[in-house]
């Protein structure tokens, strides 16, 4: 198989399309499909690769081979559960809509300390990430971190625009670095993460400036003037259903020791309230300490 045959079967494969659901997408033939996977053709006509590229996502001119493809995000975090709903929103922002491939697609993930927001978003950008062929972007912004200045735009600047390998060094002023930041993301397929946003001021010089991106914000704020002005997309990530905080304790504990002790499992989830920080500081107590019967971890938390 050539290369652009690989490209758009593996894209087709990680888009979960069959051969036939991307022909009734494109308006092509599943045999012109097929034969262009197979590398029965070889040199297929522009516009037809064009078209395949722009509905499975790819960018239009694929990155020089000799460009780094970052792929910063951290460790993504055990023991996630829950969150099907917030997860097939965010696959429907990268899948389609009119929107797709005619502009940025911001996304906003809020809610309140530890519910999950950071969690969530390292979730779906690792499921994702094989998606965006010239790789997947972190910032810690440090909107809400107790005791210290949030991150300045012109530092993360400095920061995204030395990942991206641009040649000449990062500019001094801000408007620059911005400047030289989305002219760098030009004609790029990549995902953007920002995490813990202060503000809606602190986000937007972070933005690409050109369609092709998608980018994925963590905030303890609504950050309503991204809606209104940048016309993001709102996700809320509230509490977890009780199912959902059961799933994440056995993830950590193990099944049988939570069904032993049933009724203290249910003690445990009433008192976090099913907000997951909560919930996996009480499981870590627990799993330290494995001979100590969760009643007894109930009694402490009283």
């Amino acid at each position: 198989m050539d290369t652009l045959g690989h490209e758009i079967a593996t894209a087709r494969r990680l888009a979960n399309l069959t051969q036939e659901e991307l022909a009734a997408r494109t308006g092509l033939s599943v045999r012109s499909i097929r034969n262009l996977e197979s590398s029965r053709v070889t040199r297929p006509r522009p516009a037809t690769v064009r078209l395949l590229r722009e509905v499975l996502g790819l960018p239009a001119n694929p990155a020089p081979s000799g460009r780094i493809r970052p792929m910063q995000l951290p460790l993504e975090i055990p023991g996630f559960t829950g969150r099907s709903a917030q997860l097939r929103q965010l696959d429907r922002l990268l899948d389609g809509g009119p929107r797709r491939m005619s502009s940025v697609v911001v996304c906003v993930l809020s809610g309140r300390s530890g519910i999950g927001k950071t969690a969530l978003a390292l979730r779906w950008a690792h499921r994702s990430a094989a998606r965006f062929s010239d790789g997947v972007l972190h910032v810690q912004l440090g909107g809400s971190e107790p005791g210290r200045a949030a991150v300045a735009p012109a530092e993360a600047l400095g920061g995204l625009i030395e990942a991206l390998d641009v040649p000449g060094g990062v500019p001094c002023g801000p408007a620059a670095r911005t400047g030289l930041y989305r002219s760098a993301l030009a004609g790029r397929r990549m995902l953007i993460v920002l995490d813990d946003a202060r503000d809606a001021d602190q986000v937007r010089p972070l933005l690409p400036g050109v369609p092709g991106c998608m980018v994925v914000v963590t905030s303890r704020d609504r950050l309503t003037g991204l809606v209104v002005g940048e016309a993001a997309c709102p996700v809320a990530v509230d509490e977890l259903a009780a199912g959902e905080a059961w799933d994440l304790l056995a993830a950590r504990l193990g099944e049988r020791r939570l069904t032993a002790e049933r009724a203290a499992v249910r003690e445990i989830i009433a008192y976090c309230a099913g907000v997951p920080r909560a919930l996996a500081v009480v499981a870590a107590r627990a799993a330290v300490q494995p001979r100590l019967p969760l009643a007894e971890v109930v009694r402490q938390l009283r």
